[in-house]
């Protein structure tokens, strides 16, 4: 594809060559800084590799694709050989080739000229040590969903149809969301498209409404110029219709209030992390957050989530559920996105950034919907259906993640972990540290292009890699999330500065320290207490975490994200939380099975001091720790009076 501009792709099988030719100027339009025309699309591949693997099926060309197949569709593509291969774009002669990747033994991929008995042979012919694509063997080595998967989806009920509720619009055969590429790195401008799929994608035309003006193409421009929220709706000439959630921008956001300190822009200080407070009650804390010093709040799941009606082990709406997502609409148990905006834009005028556990790597299990399942051990008897936390006018049938526009090809093949010295099965199917580190930098480096080529100044992520029994498995070999991890960064994301934004959480701080010995101290944050191990001694080891954190060597550099956590007591057990949505009062399926109820109790109190009470734990008010962080941060001392908690001792 060129620098910018439509273009037609011409696949040569023989050659394995991929051509473009340019299309006409006539067939284009010119990019402008108007909103109120289509522009052309950048193009964010320019000189890159794309990687694939046989018959994959992917989109060429930038986000807001200029190269489309059919009704916005993916364009299909194949080798002539079998086994991974890279793409080569050259811009000069216009041409993608392919060349094998090289053999690797143990990487639990069928490449090119495989020999490794640990690779090989798993494939249409279950153990004839042939590499071959289109796998369907179901063993140990299964990696994609089983064949026919997709005639499982559009399962989502029709209008006047039994428990069609009106948030379901016409999923049963449109589903979509919207993407946004910046177009540079200062972000003040960027192409908002729509991407859809419909059932019957062959003989249906869409019309893409952007606030209420039709356009037949998907995409549009726009600039910091537009300072509303933009409203996206697709039809179909079927008379389907799906309207998309609210879309922003980030030129909208309010500017990160300045204060002095050593915070480096955004890369070193303490995040207080409010695990289980509503957004309500967070945004109750921004002011304080900000006179306190801290960089900002980290939010857990805030992503549209598992809910249920029944009890699950005893209670209701356990604490995991979520780590359950239904969808990335961003109406989650903690709030909606209505008061996430609010929660984001307060605290940024006060100076606190806001962060957020995101759940990519899984949706909640196959059945959690909204549909009747019969128990089968008990005749007639049906289990009760689920929910979810969005508001019940927003509400999705859960069973295909339509919402997200994900039906059953879109994942791996259903399957439990069966041992956990199984690389393949670590690798594949749980948390960060079940995301191979290739697949880990490609998300990062999409994210990169996204945001205009260059990752905000103040961004950084970091990775949950459990280092438990299976560290030796996780830490050493071709799973290493060490070296090999870095170097695959360096290679997507070309610079160190990029590199050092992406960094590891050291889950088992203070007590076993170096379980990723290779990844460099400023790319690691430490805490004390996380939501899965809370201790309930707190105050002298969150001040030595500034003041002098277990292995330091250079205290002003190591290690320059810390959290301090702030949850709840387990007064009424460790399932529920105290949101009120734990209480056996929302029990409408088989009640008497729930115990363990938990009230609801207010996180934010204005006057609550750090330990006081039996509901929240509000860690990050404990003015000894403040001023222990304060001082790491090159601050002076603050008083418990300035802060209004000069009566907490």
């Amino acid at each position: 594809c060129g620098s910018t501009g439509a273009v037609l792709l011409i696949y040569n099988p023989f050659s394995g060559q991929l051509t473009t030719i340019s299309i006409s100027s006539s067939e284009t339009t010119t990019p402008g800084a108007s909103t109120s025309a289509p522009s052309v699309c950048s193009n964010s591949f320019k000189d890159r590799i794309v990687r694939a693997s046989g018959n994959y099926q992917t989109e060429l060309g930038g986000a807001a694709l200029c190269i489309g197949c059919g009704n916005g569709g993916n364009c299909k593509f194949s080798t002539s050989a079998s086994g991974t291969v890279e793409l080569v774009f050259e811009p000069s002669s216009k041409q993608l080739s392919f060349r094998p990747l090289a053999t690797i033994c143990g990487n639990g991929q069928c490449e090119l000229g495989e020999t490794c008995p640990s690779d090989y042979g798993k494939c249409p012919i279950c153990g004839d040590s042939i590499c071959q694509t289109n796998e369907s063997c179901v063993d140990d080595s299964q990696f994609h969903a089983t064949p026919g998967v997709e005639e499982k989806r559009w399962q989502t009920p029709k209008p006047n149809m039994n428990g069609y509720q009106s948030s379901f619009q016409d999923y049963h055969t449109l589903v979509g969301y919207a993407d946004i590429i910046y177009i540079d790195t200062d972000r003040l401008a960027a192409d908002v498209c729509l991407q859809t799929k419909h059932r019957q994608s062959n003989s249906i035309i869409l019309t893409y409404f952007f606030d209420g003006v039709a356009q037949a193409k998907k995409y549009k421009h726009y600039t910091s110029a537009y300072t509303g929220i933009l409203s996206a709706v697709i039809t179909g000439s079927d008379r389907s219709t799906l309207e998309l959630p609210e879309i922003d921008f980030i030129w909208n956001a309010k500017l990160i209030f300045n204060r002095s300190g050593d915070y480096r822009n955004g890369q070193k200080e303490a995040i207080a992390e409010m695990f289980g407070w509503p957004h309500k009650d967070v945004k109750e804390k921004c002011e304080f957050l900000g006179k306190a010093g801290y960089l900002g709040v980290k939010l857990f799941p805030v992503h549209e989530q598992l809910m249920s009606i029944q009890p699950f082990e005893n209670a209701m709406n356990l604490w995991y559920f979520i780590y359950q997502p239904v969808s990335y609409n961003l109406d989650g148990r903690m709030g909606t996105r209505e008061e996430l905006h609010d929660l984001i834009q307060i605290c940024r005028s006060y100076g606190a950034r806001v962060y957020i556990d995101a759940v990519l790597n899984h949706f909640t299990g196959v059945g959690n919907d909204f549909n009747q399942h019969r128990n089968p051990n008990s005749g007639c008897v049906k289990w009760g259906n689920k929910t979810s936390s969005t508001p019940i006018e927003r509400k999705v049938p859960s069973n295909e993640f339509p919402a997200a526009a994900s039906g059953p090809e879109d994942f791996h093949c259903d399957r439990p972990n069966s041992a956990w010295t199984n690389l393949f099965i670590l690798k594949q199917w749980m948390a960060t540290k079940h995301i191979s580190p290739e697949d880990l930098s490609a998300i990062m480096k999409k994210v990169q292009i996204k945001m205009g080529g260059k990752l905000p100044d103040d961004f950084f992520v970091w990775l949950e890699v459990l280092t438990g029994g299976e560290a030796q498995y996780i830490w050493t070999g071709p799973s290493w999330y060490g070296t090999k991890f870095t170097n695959i960064l360096k290679q997507d994301l070309i610079l160190d500065s990029e590199v050092d934004k992406i960094k590891m959480w050291d889950g088992l701080y203070p007590k076993e320290l170096f379980h990723n010995p290779t990844v460099p101290c400023h790319r690691v944050v430490i805490q004390n207490d996380d939501h899965d191990q809370q201790n309930p001694v707190h105050r002298n080891f969150e001040i030595r975490l500034f003041t002098n954190p277990n292995g330091v060597t250079d205290n002003n550099n190591d290690w320059p994200i810390r959290f301090i956590l702030s949850s709840y007591y387990h007064t009424y057990g460790d399932l529920g939380l105290p949101d009120g949505k734990s209480s056996c009062d929302l029990c409408a399926v088989m009640c008497e099975t729930c115990r363990k109820s938990v009230p609801y109790i207010k996180a934010h109190e204005p006057m609550a001091c750090a330990y006081v009470g039996n509901g929240y734990t509000r860690i990050h008010r404990d003015i000894p720790v403040i001023n222990a962080m304060r001082a790491w941060m090159k601050l002076t001392p603050i008083s418990g009076a300035s802060l209004d908690i000069g009566h907490c001792t």
